[in-house]
């Protein structure tokens, strides 16, 4: 009788996550269809609602950086009209509060295909867009949107190992190389949005201090020039699991790591 009462709750407890982590999707699905039903439908209203009001777009136009205000965004699109573009959702992923997301937007019109990668965060139990990063290329058939083999990965790669052997080894000048001089850091700390600026961030690690983190890179996708990553570091001296999600651009020939939002939790040794 006790063990099929502690099966009994161990199924419970297994269902409650998976409803759990199953409504968490559909929260971050419903705020991304906003985004996307919004700009093809010309509807400022739900796109103020997708977005965060201090959201930032970031696209690299030749070697230049190109960063766009995310209201003057908003305010360029006209309220009823409608906009040829098809969005869909490729990926999501998440891990408690921080979020990552790839949409993909079809311009039949002007044969372009934009690649955004997302990053959300869940601010006072709602999920919002903070940063967004596009790539665009042209297309002339349907055909040429099949992904070719991926190349380039490891050039992101190296990046990342910049960012992870940096925070781990005391490396200061690592991590300049791993980031874009005015990157930021975002989480949430009770329910509200909070941010680290980056140099503050590098000032942290102090040159040749070891410190007691394993990095790990998840996942790394990219299209062109734009890339998102999430990151695992352990740190076992704080019992303590960080998961980051990275949105990437290629500057200058050079994979930079322009904003990170994270999110983390205890974890049993």
């Amino acid at each position: 009788m006790k063990k099929a009462l502690i099966i009994f709750i161990i199924l419970n407890l297994v269902l409650v996550v998976k409803l759990r982590a199953q409504t968490e999707i559909e929260q971050i699905n419903a705020a991304v269809m906003k985004y996307i039903e919004g700009t093809a439908n010309g509807n400022p209203d739900i796109l103020n609602e997708a977005f965060h009001k201090d959201f930032k777009l970031f696209i690299v136009q030749g070697d230049t950086l190109r960063v766009i205000d995310g209201k003057g965004y908003i305010d360029r699109v006209e309220k009823g009209k409608k906009y040829n573009r098809i969005g869909r959702i490729i990926s999501i992923d998440y891990e408690n509060d921080a979020a990552s997301v790839k949409v993909e937007v079809y311009f039949p019109y002007t044969k372009r295909i934009a690649t955004d990668y997302l990053l959300l965060l869940k601010i006072k139990g709602e999920w919002k867009i903070l940063h967004k990063i596009i790539n665009l290329k042209s297309y002339q058939e349907v055909e040429d949107l099949i992904s070719n083999e991926k190349k380039g990965l490891e050039e992101i790669k190296q990046t990342l190992s910049y960012y992870i052997e940096g925070t781990a080894n005391g490396e200061p000048n690592k991590l300049r190389k791993a980031f874009h001089q005015d990157f930021n850091l975002y989480y949430i700390k009770d329910g509200n949005l909070s941010i680290i600026p980056g140099k503050q961030y590098i000032g942290n690690f102090k040159e040749g201090k070891k410190n007691n983190r394993i990095g790990n890179i998840l996942s790394l996708d990219y299209e062109n020039n734009a890339g998102l990553a999430k990151i695992q570091v352990l740190m076992p001296d704080r019992n303590r699991i960080a998961i980051d999600y990275l949105l990437l651009l290629k500057i200058k020939n050079e994979w930079k790591i322009i904003h990170k939002s994270f999110t983390s939790k205890n974890y049993d040794k």
